[in-house]
């Protein structure tokens, strides 16, 4: 008598996924969805799964307990902020991503935002939205500092794929790139002609800003108040990450004293952001609804990717990314 193996996917996202399903049926899983967003009934399904996959579903102490017996959690994303990693390595399973889901398009609309601010797009949007009259002068004061692109310093927050990326791109632009990534051997930034800083130096040389850390404890609210009084009030600040990195409240009082000369948001404290958030009508904000991610491209890739990853794992491997290495350590 075999056991079942089931992987339970998330509704209504399984659609896409069950394009897949032939790769994961052959390595001995039974797919079952349900809606993982609720949850009593992520909790209720369970202890029957052998794999789990998710996507911005939340993943806490209580989930570990209640999916005895779990082998891993599948993420199909490259973010893994709603899966409690310590708890998942407590309760012994293993952790993945997608950590090439959307490379390009992040990195791409990091740029966007970047010359987006760059050439005061929010103010000139204003002017005809707002049907205001339209004069070059009203988009930048003579006495604001308006510098040309090339030659300024673009500082990176973490140097993974999209930083690496988001570098290559600013550095055809002319820009000398500085990075802050404790966790990554300098000798990879070197190789890019890119210069490792500590986070106040990060802080204090950046002309543009550009965070791509993933959303930790140690990265929550890591741009408050202090940090954001560091950077010189010329500075933008360019978020595709996670939208807690940065302290809002902070963000705000800075933009509005004019010690921060703006920003390039696609992400934000609470989401969907709503119309009553400070951010959305400032004029030197630019802002997209977390949307830095999507191609035909991505979509194609991150279903296949995400299964593949389940097939893996049933066949007796970990997830090919672990975001929780320490698991991998544990006896059992």
């Amino acid at each position: 008598m075999t056991t079942e193996r089931v992987v339970l996917v998330p509704e209504p996202q399984h659609k896409m996924l069950l394009q897949h399903r032939q790769v994961v049926e052959e390595a001995g899983g039974t797919i079952r969805h349900a809606d993982l967003h609720d949850t009593a009934i992520r909790r209720a399904a369970l202890p029957e799964a052998t794999v789990v996959l998710v996507q911005g579903h939340e993943m806490v102490d209580e989930d570990f307990a209640a999916g005895a017996s779990l082998d891993a959690v599948c993420c199909w994303s490259d973010g893994v902020d709603t899966v409690d990693l310590d708890a998942a390595t407590r309760h012994g399973v293993p952790v993945g991503n997608v950590p090439d889901l959307c490379i390009e398009e992040v990195a791409d609309h990091a740029l966007m935002l970047l010359l987006a601010c760059y050439r005061r797009l929010g103010f000139a949007y204003r002017q005809i939205h707002e049907r205001l009259p339209l004069s070059r002068y009203d988009i930048c004061d003579a006495a604001d500092p308006w510098p040309r692109l090339r030659g300024l310093t673009l500082g990176l927050l973490a140097f993974g794929n999209i930083a690496q990326a988001m570098a290559l791109r600013c550095q055809v632009l002319g820009m000398s790139v500085i990075a802050h990534d404790p966790y990554l051997n300098p000798a990879v930034m070197h190789e890019m002609d890119v210069e490792p800083v500590e986070f106040d130096d990060l802080l204090r040389r950046s002309d543009y800003l550009s965070i791509h850390a993933p959303l930790n404890p140690g990265t929550h609210h890591m741009f408050d108040a202090a940090a954001l009084a560091k950077m010189k009030s010329s500075a933008f600040v360019i978020n595709t990450a996670r939208g807690p990195i940065v302290d809002e409240a902070a963000l705000v009082a800075a933009l509005q004293a004019g010690t921060l000369a703006g920003a390039g948001l696609d992400v934000f404290e609470v989401e969907p952001a709503t119309h009553d958030n400070p951010l959305l009508s400032m004029p030197n904000v630019v802002t997209t609804p977390h949307h830095a991610g999507e191609s035909d491209e991505m979509h194609a890739f991150g279903p296949e990717a995400a299964m593949n990853d389940v097939a893996h794992v049933l066949r007796g491997n970990p997830p090919r990314s672990v975001q929780n290495p320490a698991v991998l350590s544990q006896s059992g």
